[in-house]
């Protein structure tokens, strides 16, 4: 008997350690640091270019210890109002949180130095994928030697005329490498460029930066693309992606 009534007791007291825990545990835990992020609402899913909105996001409250290098990813609850009314450079699905690369724009001007210019070469964009080449990109040009000094029919920048023959295969020369500023009037990825709703146009055209002398003139390789450039009338010239350097920028 007695050993029944001691058993409940120790229950009993159990029981009471529990729910003072419980309680305790409560009491403290709105003491907890967190750190508030801009989240999409789960049942949003976003489209690349879509304009985000007050109705599209939630407020995200986690943990300061686990925070971790969210707070320099993620786009803290604080700055959402400068988030709205943006548009997104790629599909979001609800239930993510909102990374400040999701906002990126495309930039509007150049940025050359003092000893720095812009050249623009013409492409054949038949042969090449102008979507998967960004600014910042190194790329060689390639140009056919069957086409220095043959003349150029008036007007003619694509496909040889009909009934002319295409010009024999030939050496190449690769001139190279260059840093793609622009592809037409792009300035940024294709893709933060199209979720801007900007037009692409003269993608066939490509801006490259070139690295002037004391005297102003540009470095030889830039000299010796432009005069085969000229020694072919401007046709278009194939190009050479390189391999991109995660070290530079």
């Amino acid at each position: 008997m007695r050993s029944s009534y001691g058993l409940m007791l120790a229950i009993f007291f159990a029981f009471l350690g529990a729910v003072f825990n419980y309680v305790y545990l409560l009491k403290k835990l709105p003491q907890v640091d967190t750190v508030a992020f801009v989240g999409i609402r789960d049942d949003v899913d976003l489209a690349q270019g879509d304009v985000l909105t007050e109705q599209h996001v939630t407020r995200v409250e986690i943990p300061s210890r686990y925070a971790g290098s969210l707070i320099d990813f993620a786009v803290p609850d604080s700055a959402r109002s400068g988030a709205l009314g943006r548009r997104v450079w790629r599909d979001l699905e609800g239930g993510s949180l909102l990374l400040r690369q999701d906002l990126r724009t495309p930039p509007d001007e150049l940025d050359l130095g003092p000893d720095e210019g812009m050249v623009w070469i013409p492409v054949n964009t038949q042969a090449m994928v102008a979507s998967l080449i960004k600014p910042g990109d190194l790329v060689s040009f390639l140009v056919s030697r069957s086409r220095v000094g043959a003349p150029t029919p008036a007007g003619d920048i694509g496909p040889n005329p009909p009934g002319e023959d295409p010009p024999s295969s030939g050496p190449i020369d690769t001139v190279g490498p260059f840093q793609i500023l622009s592809l037409g009037n792009r300035l940024g990825s294709a893709d933060v460029f199209k979720s801007a709703r900007r037009p692409l146009m003269q993608e066939n055209v490509v801006g490259i930066l070139v690295r002037l002398g004391p005297g102003g003139e540009p470095d030889e390789r830039v000299q010796k693309l432009l005069n085969l450039l000229d020694a072919t009338n401007n046709r278009p010239v194939g190009v050479m992606l390189h391999g991109r350097d995660t070290n530079r920028g």
